[in-house]
């Protein structure tokens, strides 16, 4: 019998987990026609969850034509299915559904692919390129219609949609990956990594520091330290060299509490020391949102005072962003965005356009809190800023700019 798994950690309601674990079961034909599914009172001791729950995902599926009831017998596969979900399905991958974030992809995707017939199969890559590949290779055996995929970090040699048996049109999101021709929808990370450096340079930090993972090399990262390197010389200053922080894994989102809450660890520590230099920054760009959430806990155990003595400014608007103290500046992209113009890229491939390496950029805004203030002053005595930049309308101009380079990002 069919054994549905649900994630309780996952930011995605439990009744589209269980819709998705029914697609997947019918397209790998665990599931085949006619097959009856458990019932009711049945599910409900398997995975712990509400009748409600079970009803909304079974709704869901009869809407999509997956399963068909009987009156007085039960649930069952619908006959049709698979030749038609093989037709109308695309596959939706990314490391994780731990995050706002990462549901927000999904729910902008979702209305756009929805409205043109389509499903989604989504499915989780853990931030691992063999996981990533075993199930692209699995969707494409299943000859989805498509793929979504927000890519694992790691080699384009090593990637399954490279391989010529994988013959499916793709979309990237967040990230391109070098030398793998597909098109990429991505926030401007250039521009967004202007704006929180202009915003720290009028409030007058010439003292700046970029600090970020080993990952300097992974484009959406790089992007942004290009942006702290121009924005310095800009200013006729000088970049400093970055502070990287020895985590070899790419942070997810389990460490968004993580990085604050936690009092002490290795990293903090390390932040820590370092800002009890006589030549420390005034002020610090992070990377993302969780190294800043890192920085906010070492200048704590270093006896500094945000933003007195010392401004940080963030990359994403996490969640928590405006909930720790002090609440976080930050840039924010638009995830919902990011998935909307993701589909409609896959939709045109799918509907015969050329996959080319296109790359479409779409605008962030600067969201300035109590985490930046003048030199020696509070974050009330911060000007807002009203041009340039960090104008929010003229970013939202840029939306749809497309590069026809992943490597390199045009203003």
């Amino acid at each position: 019998m069919v054994q549905f798994r649900l994630t309780r950690d996952s930011s995605l309601p439990l009744h589209r987990q269980l819709l998705n674990e029914l697609r997947h079961a019918i397209l790998s034909g665990e599931l085949q026609p006619h097959d009856q599914l458990p019932g009711e009172i049945e599910l409900v001791e398997q995975l712990g969850v509400s009748r409600a729950t079970i009803r909304r995902a079974w709704q869901d599926a009869l809407e999509e034509e997956l399963i068909y009831r009987v009156t007085g017998k039960g649930t069952y596969v619908a006959a049709a299915q698979p030749a038609r979900a093989s037709r109308q399905v695309v596959g939706f991958l990314i490391p994780g559904f731990h995050s706002p974030f990462d549901s927000y992809l999904l729910i902008g995707a979702e209305s756009v692919l929805r409205a043109q017939g389509y499903g989604l199969l989504f499915a989780c890559t853990e931030r691992n390129v063999d996981e990533e590949n075993r199930i692209v290779r699995e969707m494409c055996r299943d000859a989805v219609a498509g793929i979504l995929l927000w890519p694992a970090l790691g080699n384009s040699k090593q990637r399954a949609l490279a391989e010529p048996h994988c013959n499916i049109p793709a979309v990237l999101m967040d990230r391109p990956i070098p030398g793998l021709p597909l098109p990429c929808v991505s926030s401007n990370n250039h521009r967004g990594g202007l704006q929180a450096m202009h915003h720290l340079l009028k409030l007058g930090h010439t003292q700046i520091a970029f600090l970020t993972s080993p990952h300097l090399d992974l484009w959406t990262i790089a992007e942004r330290f290009r942006a702290y390197e121009d924005a310095m010389r800009s200013a006729g200053l000088a970049p400093r060299e970055p502070i990287i922080i020895d985590s070899r894994d790419e942070l997810n989102s389990y460490a968004e509490y993580g990085s604050y809450l936690a009092a002490y660890h290795d990293e903090i520590e390390a932040v820590a020391r370092l800002l009890a230099q006589p030549d420390r920054p005034t002020a610090i760009f992070a990377m993302n949102d969780l190294m800043a959430f890192i920085i906010v806990r070492a200048a704590a155990l270093a006896g500094l005072h945000v933003p007195r003595d010392l401004s940080i400014a963030g990359f994403d608007n996490l969640a928590l962003a405006e909930h720790i103290d002090p609440s976080l500046t930050t840039v924010a992209q638009d995830p919902i965005s990011i998935g909307r113009e993701a589909a409609r890229r896959l939709l045109a491939v799918i509907q015969g356009e050329p996959a080319q390496d296109i790359l479409t950029l779409l605008p962030t805004h600067l969201v300035a809190r109590a985490s930046t203030a003048p030199i020696g002053g509070r974050a009330e005595d911060r000007k807002e800023d009203t041009d340039g930049v960090e104008n929010n309308d003229s970013t939202r101009m840029a939306e749809g700019h497309r590069s026809s380079r992943p490597d390199r990002t045009q203003q």
